[in-house]
């Protein structure tokens, strides 16, 4: 690749490096232009001063009175050679071979194999002549205009470091906006804020609320969509369901009621499912509640209290950890009925997916971050077949059924409805294989205020309703 098109390439993957090259160049092209007129300004006005010089000299020389016959040579003082000025008066012998008849004023002649700028004053006893080296001469402007030019090519690069800096400090607003839009959940569709935000990112900023806006009416109709769809599946599937229900008491052939308790089971499995799309829905539409501060282990106890017949049915031994030295887990600032929801289906998905006489762990623990932030957690182990790791990035989609071991007619919204919740609260759901076998959920929120770091919480001997399940 040539490096133009390298630069161009390098340029062209950041809008910072975009504009700061272009600044740059143009600085370096600016800066070029006013450096060759600040040479060609500095070298014509070296030159005047030293024409200005040999009109002085001629002039001090001529007012000092009593001048020589003979040629007054620079060498005879100590001065700069380099700088050396000839003062002599016309047709005297010796000196340089200038014409004895110059008129007076400013002549540049060729001598002694030299050209010299010669300057002639005329004075009562004849004229004098005061001449210089033009090579010297230009050698000496040379130097005074890269005097004021050096400063000037210092200076390219600096503005170039200032231009770096400033664009960095005007791209800010955009950096931030980005954080504000990336730290969003896919639930928040609220307008960007408009506030000081800058008028060239003005139209870019109504177009991403226009395109959120679009998204929420989209989603919105997607969740009444399911809302309706919901209820008005609900009443027919509970009028078949009681209709199925009034034949089991009729005396029916074997085969007939092998089939009634089939469809018994599949209308049992599509009014699950119409229960869990009414729950995603209104998980969708927001928190439903106020939310206050609640302990969410008296939540994960009320939903072991309502679950434990079910472990007990699949003999799964359920129950809360407990560590009587550790500190008890902080409150958190939440919707009990969302949490609950919450914990209900990470709960009952353990149980569905635990082995028979397998264990289903719970258990709310307090953790200080590296950050400071102090954060609850809240974990449900079971010892199941887990999720395979490929599937775990997609495991929170809607409707994708990861078809584990053991599934029992899943609909794929169980997880989805979690995470939905989990968003709401301002939580944070995690899934993780565990080393030993089965899946660990894990929900995660801040504390209401901080603790000093609790260790980690270990298996307790007291576990409410173990030895019950």
């Amino acid at each position: 690749m040539k490096p133009l098109q390298a630069l161009r390439h390098w340029a062209g993957q950041s809008l910072l490096r975009r504009l700061w090259l272009s600044t740059t160049l143009m600085v370096a092209l600016v800066g070029a232009c006013t450096g060759a007129v600040s040479y060609a300004l500095g070298y014509v006005e070296a030159n005047r001063l030293q024409d200005v010089q040999l009109r002085q000299v001629a002039a001090l020389v001529q007012a000092g009175g009593q001048m020589p016959d003979a040629t007054l040579l620079a060498h005879a003082a100590e001065v700069d050679r380099d700088a050396r000025i000839v003062v002599q008066r016309l047709g005297a012998p010796g000196g340089l071979p200038l014409p004895a008849d110059l008129a007076p004023g400013m002549h540049v002649l060729h001598a002694a194999g030299q050209e010299w700028r010669v300057f002639v004053r005329r004075d009562p006893g004849g004229r004098i002549a005061a001449a210089q080296r033009t090579d010297l001469r230009s050698d000496a402007a040379a130097d005074s205009a890269q005097r004021t030019l050096i400063p000037l090519l210092a200076l390219i690069p600096l503005l170039a470091l200032l231009a770096s800096l400033v664009l960095r400090r005007a791209l800010r607003p955009v950096l931030r906006l980005a954080a504000q839009v990336d730290a969003r959940s896919e639930l928040r569709l609220e307008p960007l804020p408009m506030v000081d935000v800058p008028r060239e990112l003005g139209p870019f900023v109504a177009s991403i609320n226009g395109l959120l806006e679009r998204v929420r009416t989209l989603r919105e109709r997607e969740r009444r969509f399911l809302a309706d769809a919901a209820h008005e599946l609900r009443t027919p599937i509970a009028a078949l369901t009681l209709q199925a229900e009034n034949l089991d008491h009729v005396e029916l052939p074997r085969e007939a009621r092998e089939r009634l308790r089939g469809m018994l089971g599949g209308l049992a499995r599509t009014r699950a499912v119409v229960e869990q799309l009414l729950s995603l829905a209104r998980a969708q539409s927001g928190p439903a509640g106020t939310p206050r501060p609640i302990e969410p282990q008296g939540v994960l106890r009320h939903v072991l209290e309502d679950l434990l017949p079910l472990a007990r049915q699949r003999g799964i031994d359920l129950g809360i950890e407990r560590d009587e030295q550790a500190p008890a887990a902080e409150p958190i600032l939440a919707d009990p009925t969302q949490l609950y929801t919450l914990l209900r289906n990470a709960v009952d998905n353990a149980l569905r997916y635990s082995p028979p006489g397998g264990r289903v762990d719970l258990s709310c623990r307090t953790e200080t971050a590296p950050d400071g932030v102090v954060w609850t957690h809240v974990d449900i182990e079971d010892d199941g077949p887990g999720i395979p790791e490929a599937l775990l990035p997609r495991a929170f989609e809607a409707f994708n059924r990861l078809h584990r071991e053991g599934e029992e007619g899943g609909s794929g919204l169980g997880l989805a409805i979690m995470s939905t919740i989990a968003a709401n609260l301002g939580g944070v759901l995690r899934l993780n294989n565990r080393a030993q076998g089965g899946l660990r959920v894990r929900y995660s929120q801040r504390s209401l205020r901080p603790v000093a770091p609790a260790r980690p919480v270990g298996r307790g001997d007291e576990r409410p309703g173990a030895g019950d399940a």
